[in-house]
């Protein structure tokens, strides 16, 4: 959901995913939380769901120019289907050498599946979006990426093993 993505980009992405060759992919949205650079680069961008419990990268969140949400969703939803069943990936699927790789396979494919049914049915009738929604900014506030220190280390304070008290008046350790 990047704001001037059109059917060309995802048309380039979807060429390059079956270059990979993968047996499984997860699609994900783009999503600027407050703590992630994206926040201010999307700042100004209008907020098209407005329920917070979706913005969890599986939902479209942001407006986009070039594209309605629907648009995108089963753009996404047909990518998925195609790069997931090509003969080459149902065939490893199937046969695969390795019982537990195959077992293991088969289990993500059922799973994958009924996921992406219930992702389906909540696009259709359970998730709302707004068409007027407010900016990024009006919606969350003021961005919170000064405050990422995820790649900085910090070790604790070490507290002395033995506090230390002082001596009384005219006493010293020995030595």
């Amino acid at each position: 959901g990047f704001e001037d993505e059109t059917f060309s980009d995802l048309w380039r992405g979807f060429r390059q995913l079956i270059a990979y060759d993968p047996d499984q992919i997860q699609a994900l949205y783009v999503t600027p939380h407050r703590w992630t650079p994206f926040f201010r680069i999307a700042r100004d961008r209008n907020v098209i769901q407005k329920d917070v419990r979706l913005w969890d990268y599986k939902h479209q969140v942001l407006h986009m120019t070039r594209l309605k949400p629907w648009m995108l969703f089963f753009a996404v939803k047909l990518i998925e289907v195609a790069v997931q069943s090509r003969p080459k990936a149902l065939a490893r699927i199937l046969f695969h050498p390795d019982p537990e790789q195959r077992h293991s396979m088969r289990w993500y494919t059922k799973m994958g599946r009924r996921v992406w049914f219930r992702e389906v049915w909540g696009f259709l009738a359970r998730d709302r979006r707004v068409t007027d929604g407010p900016t990024l900014a009006e919606f969350w506030g003021a961005p919170q990426d000064a405050e990422e220190e995820s790649m900085i280390v910090r070790r604790p304070v070490r507290r002395p093993a033995v506090e230390s008290r002082p001596l009384p008046e005219g006493r010293r350790l020995a030595g």
